[in-house]
């Protein structure tokens, strides 16, 4: 290869990639920029894994020569074989990452399962107990946590996943050996490990992601963070024992597998491009997992009440809605797909068969583009589109319903057996249930492009059939994929454009229900509004044109009001039943003149109320840095209350040797809720029984005191005129406010 051919094949395939992060520049300030980086960057390893890591196989193959005989296809090559690219990266956020983001919350209820049987008490005693925060909609927190641009969390868990890689390996090996698919290491032994690595990876993620799940929900027992610790704990164990296996590991399978060490590397490298892809995406999936999560505790909690109200009365909308969506998808097939894949690509079997290694098949140019677009005509077809149909006509009917739950289950049936049918008839169907029988790799091929000699990977397929104990092991992956991701992509869909608020109910002295709404699309019905159960927030939107309002009636002035404060329906429904009539116009009126919102209960808890006393702030090192005191009565020297601390703690480490943190002091009715940061902690006062609706709040303050004088903190002097902001305490009324 010369120097001019070496340049061309570098700066070519470089370009393209090169190309896809212009858009970047133009919308890098934006929520949107943010999101389409994260995407750039999983995109860009992709492309490292796939286009230029086989060449570490390859290095003693004689390129193929792809002959272009018209000598005028290079540059359709590049765009085809840059958009099979894409179309093979996008299968992880359309398809892998939502399985795992939806399958996690159930595990992660086997986890509160587990500590609510440990716990003293019933099971049932316990799980009514349980709390959680939420308090923001998935898309309100997606665009919080991006903007925020913390990576700490995802470093955490890849480093976590690196531990556990050598280990995987060799797991993965050894059910190799078992399974019997090492007999031909160079076709299917070696192609079953990469295709099965993808499936293992998942169930890894799932398990991490599920201890993740408990944390990041902040669920809580008694207002302790259980989950915080289960993941600690994990954390520290994997990292105690597996660090030492994972180097065992690795020295096993190079023993056992010396000759196949560029494969070793191989599939290390694809293991972190996975691991990689799923961090990237971990802030952009989660919420909707928590969401999930929540959900299903709640229904554990209420289960028996909500089977009670479950309303039938449009259980046919759904089964409609899914006769619908096979109809589109069966007409657009049968009208465009299907005429415009065999008039392209004939039968397809040439095409396949032309992008294997397996000898006598040369491919030409125009096969090796030819098999680039039939991925990416296939990921439209079989991936993209049916998720498209299902998600958004699902989502379309949920607001006409007042069961999710019974949604799912009359509209997913119908397609899952139209789904089979089809497989049966060699329709394509819009559940693709057949597992994947080649893996999709590169091989070293040039053609001519300029009159030069271009280097490049052409996509490439080895077989890769799962049988035995391996395709058994695949099977709830690759037999549910598709069905989780009309779930979860619907929730998406369904909850994209809803609000959500939180309002405390008080049920007597001493306890109190948290209940957390969302916002309604479509005016409730009478049945609904009559209903002495429906616990339907009003609201007054903020944006409400004051002039619009002058020219009003009185009533509907005085109505608007009275709802400067949050209002529960009940609380504003006149007794006398032909009033109760006229509000309900009256509402329906403002409703739909955007004068008001409307909020539907989504989940709910009791708490026991506690009384805020006092508030301090404490260096690491003992000296005070903040106080605030809730009530006029309950002032403490901060000087001694930070002596105080500072002496406890330090007495606590050495006589348990624990390397613990202190997080609650008891002493008689006042109990001290502890929550760290970094360089600082906080100490909260309360009177009463802790719970999550006191904890949480103190954890989000100490957190946004750090991230505001990071730099001060960093290496503080002592001086406390960085602080004396009456924003702070402001920050203190906002975060502890009651709803």
């Amino acid at each position: 290869m010369s120097i001019i051919e070496a340049s061309l094949t570098i700066v070519l395939n470089i370009i393209p990639i090169l190309i896809l992060i212009i858009p970047y520049f133009f919308i890098r300030k934006r929520l949107v920029g943010k999101i389409f980086l994260r995407i750039y960057l999983g995109v860009l390893i992709f492309y490292v894994i796939y286009w230029f890591l086989p060449i570490i196989f390859q290095t003693n193959i004689t390129p193929e020569n792809l002959e272009d005989p018209t000598n005028n296809q290079g540059f359709t090559f590049l765009a085809a074989h840059f958009g099979s690219l894409i179309s093979l990266f996008a299968f992880y956020p359309l398809v892998t990452l939502p399985f795992i983001f939806f399958v996690a919350p159930f595990i992660s209820i086997l986890y509160v399962w587990n500590r609510l049987r440990k716990e003293e008490g019933s099971t049932q005693s316990n799980l009514k107990m349980l709390t959680y925060h939420f308090t923001e909609s998935p898309i309100k927190r997606i665009r919080r946590e991006i903007i925020r641009n913390d990576w700490s969390r995802e470093k955490e868990i890849l480093k976590l996943l690196i531990v556990l890689l050598p280990i995987s390996l060799y797991l993965l090996r050894v059910i190799l050996s078992v399974s019997g698919l090492e007999t031909n290491p160079v076709i299917t032994g070696e192609t079953a490990l990469g295709w099965f690595l993808e499936i293992l990876f998942v169930y890894m993620a799932i398990f991490i992601f599920s201890i993740e799940l408990l944390f990041s929900s902040q669920i809580a027992l008694k207002g302790s963070y259980f989950g915080e610790a289960i993941r600690k704990q994990t954390y520290k164990s994997l990292y105690t024992v597996g660090a030492p296996i994972s180097i065992l590991s690795i020295i096993l399978f190079v023993t056992q597998y010396l000759s196949s060490i560029l494969i070793i590397i191989y599939f290390f490298a694809y293991f972190i491009m996975a691991s990689v892809i799923f961090i990237l995406f971990l802030k952009i999936f989660e919420p909707i997992s928590i969401l999930i999560f929540i959900k299903l505790i709640d229904w554990w909690k209420n289960k028996k009440d909500k089977i009670k109200r479950i309303n039938y009365s449009n259980f046919y909308y759904p089964i409609i809605l899914a006769f619908v969506a096979v109809l589109i998808f069966l007409i657009l097939n049968m009208v465009g797909f299907q005429p415009l894949f065999y008039n392209i690509f004939g039968d397809g079997e040439y095409i396949i068969d032309s992008a294997k290694f397996v000898p006598p098949v040369n491919p030409t140019l125009s096969d090796a583009i030819l098999f680039d677009l039939m991925i990416i005509f296939n990921f439209i077809v079989i991936e993209l589109l049916p998720i498209i149909i299902m998600t958004v006509l699902l989502a379309f009917i949920m607001k006409y319903l007042k069961s999710i739950f019974l949604g799912f289950i009359t509209y997913i049936p119908v397609i899952i057996i139209f789904s089979i049918i089809f497989l049966f008839l060699n329709v394509p169907p819009l559940i693709y249930f057949s597992p994947e029988e080649y893996w999709i790799t590169g091989q070293i091929s040039f053609t001519t492009l300029f009159n030069f000699n271009f280097y490049t990977l052409r996509t490439a397929a080895l077989n890769a059939n799962l049988t035995g104990v391996l395709g058994a092991l695949a099977l709830p992956y690759l037999y549910t994929r598709y069905i989780f991701n009309i779930i979860i992509w619907t929730l998406i869909i369904f909850y994209s454009k809803k609000s959500f608020k939180s309002k405390n109910i008080q049920i007597d002295d001493k306890n109190v229900e948290k209940v957390i709404f969302s916002t309604i699309r479509d005016y409730i019905s009478f049945n609904d509004y009559i209903q002495e159960q429906a616990q339907y927030l009003i609201t007054k939107k903020k944006e409400a044109i004051k002039d619009q309002i002058e020219k009003e009636r009185e009533e509907i002035k005085d109505l608007l009001d009275l709802l400067e404060e949050d209002k529960l329906l009940d609380e504003l429904k006149p007794e006398e039943e032909n009033e109760r009539k006229r509000f309900y116009y009256t509402l329906k009126y403002l409703f739909f003149n955007k004068f008001i919102d409307i909020w539907k209960p989504e989940f709910k808890y009791i708490f026991e109320r506690a009384e805020k006393q006092g508030l301090y702030l404490i260096y690491d090192d003992g000296r005070g840095v903040f106080d605030y005191a809730f009530r006029s009565d309950s002032v403490q020297d901060p000087g001694l209350v930070s002596g105080m601390f500072s002496a406890i703690t330090s007495f606590v480490k050495e006589m348990t040797k624990s390397t613990e943190a202190l997080k609650k002091i008891d002493h008689g009715d006042i109990t001290i809720l502890l929550e760290y940061g970094d360089k600082i902690f906080g100490a909260l006062f309360i009177k009463g029984t802790q719970s999550s609706e006191i904890r949480a709040p103190l954890k989000e303050f100490v957190q946004k005191f750090e991230e505001k004088y990071s730099d001060i903190l960093k290496d503080w002097t002592g001086s406390l005129v960085h602080f004396k902001d009456v924003e702070n305490n402001k920050l203190v009324e906002d975060i502890f406010k009651e709803e």
